[in-house]
């Protein structure tokens, strides 16, 4: 776990985010925390009720933009436990429901008993559940959370959260609210609650630098392609669009605003072909292309889609967001391939630039 502060100080050291002490004490109380210590001096540091012991959930919340995601990104990478696992929180809901859901086919209607049963199921498998993003805003969930954080407690999961709202905040104004003040009681019992009060929004400035090709590998480059997308297609609905055409299905991935994002296997891994990338810009105007692998004479045949997947956006001026494991300049090239990919590698520059995107 020394490694988290390690890779917090490489992003900084390449430019990539800018330092940040209120960061790094952050990254350190959550080291402390999944080992399971606690000091003395985090009484000044942590708001929380309860008993003196050690607390099951960490919970930080602050205002958009100032990192909370990048920290939990690095924490959980560099966290060495096969039973952890990482949600955003609406993604993990949709999961508990669909399970509740099955067990109660199997004729079983004590709901109390259900939740019970599905924390202690997947506690077998995770032992630390690190939340993204977590808020309140349905009644159906509000409903099952005290009870459900109760179980996951009792069979001794962790539990790490990121959220822009306090514990006391959470659902306000909400349908039936006081159903869901328990839930409230239970996370500030159980929690170490962290402000991480930093003014700085950096997503906005992470949006005013203009930049479009990114290395997949970092943790601050995925969180800028998020900021980008997000931006991009503002609060409109997403959805993963079936199109038809030749008696051929293509699935457009996480459609919104005229805007697609992919990662490359969707895009390039299976057998797609340059038609299906000329059906697919009749419905977008931006492409998010996500971990294009360096190319060799093992992947010629991806290597291929991509080079047809380009000519494609180029030709008909689609802008591209993209991440890859090498810079554009420094990808490899299958043998056969090397001379096509000349001309992809001299278009994806020009794509990136100002003058192609306006």
């Amino acid at each position: 776990m020394n490694t988290a502060i390690t890779s917090y100080k490489r992003l900084c050291a390449n430019g990539e985010i800018e330092n940040n002490h209120k960061q790094k004490e952050l990254i350190l109380r959550l080291v402390d925390f999944l080992r399971g210590t606690r000091k003395s001096f985090l009484d000044k540091i942590f708001s929380f009720t309860g008993k003196s012991k050690n607390k099951g959930c960490f919970y930080i919340h602050g205002k958009v933009g100032i990192g909370k995601t990048l920290i939990m990104d690095i924490i959980f990478k560099d966290f060495r436990n096969n039973n952890k696992n990482r949600f955003h929180f609406h993604e993990f809901m949709i999961s508990a429901h669909d399970s509740l859901h099955k067990l109660r086919k199997e004729k079983q209607d004590n709901k109390e008993f259900l939740i019970a049963k599905f924390a202690k199921n997947f506690s077998k498998k995770t032992k630390f559940l690190f939340f993204d993003e977590f808020q309140v805003t349905n009644i159906a969930d509000a409903m099952i959370l005290g009870h459900l954080f109760s179980e996951l407690f009792k069979n001794n999961v962790k539990i790490i959260i990121t959220s822009n709202t306090h514990p006391d905040y959470l659902y306000k104004d909400g349908l039936q609210r006081e159903l869901f003040l328990n839930f409230i009681q239970k996370i500030k019992e159980e929690s170490l609650v962290y402000n991480l009060e930093i003014d700085t929004d950096y997503r906005k400035k992470n949006l005013d630098r203009n930049e479009v090709f990114f290395i997949s590998s970092s943790s601050a480059s995925s969180l800028k392609i998020d900021d980008i997308y997000k931006e991009t297609i503002r609060d409109c609905e997403v959805e993963d669009k079936s199109i038809n055409f030749k008696k051929r299905n293509f699935t457009i991935r996480n459609l919104a605003n005229n805007s697609a994002r992919f990662s490359f296997d969707e895009l390039c891994g299976s057998e797609t072909s340059a038609e299906d990338y000329l059906h697919l810009i009749k419905y977008v105007n931006m492409i998010f292309l996500e971990n294009v692998p360096d190319f060799s004479d093992s992947n010629s045949n991806q290597q291929e889609r991509f080079i047809n997947l380009i000519d494609v956006l180029y030709d008909n001026q689609i802008n591209l967001t993209m991440s890859s494991e090498r810079k554009v300049d420094d990808l490899n090239s299958a043998h056969y391939l090397k001379d096509r990919f000349i001309r992809t590698k001299s278009r994806l520059s020009e794509m990136k630039s100002k003058n192609y995107r306006n």
